[in-house]
């Protein structure tokens, strides 16, 4: 391996302790926190924020690493209800296949 990869791996693990920061600051939607508590809705301007992000997200998907994509489809189920774990993945698997081209066809 290159030091370059080298560099980029570990360069990655700041955002990977930030992201765990956010997560157990509130940042995590929809989920209890570690004391159980539920967080409180999210406003009509975060809500947009949130779905404005989402798409961007999916529109590079196919352009994103795998591990990084592995690593968002993972946060994606943070705190869902084990029982519905199963669903989720399977409704955002197929999500994800029904519209991986469509950045492609804005192009």
């Amino acid at each position: 391996m290159t030091s370059k990869g080298r560099k980029s791996r570990s360069a990655s693990r700041p955002r990977t302790g930030a992201l765990a920061r956010w997560e157990t600051e509130g940042g995590a939607l929809g989920s209890a926190g570690r004391d159980g508590d539920r967080r409180a809705p999210l406003s009509e301007q975060e809500a947009h924020i949130l779905q404005c992000l989402g798409a961007a997200v999916l529109l590079q998907w196919n352009d994103l690493p795998t591990h990084v994509q592995r690593e968002l489809f993972e946060h994606s189920i943070g705190g869902v209800e084990p029982r519905e774990i199963a669903l989720l993945k399977e409704q955002i698997a197929r999500f994800l296949h029904k519209h991986k081209d469509d950045n492609r066809e804005r192009e």
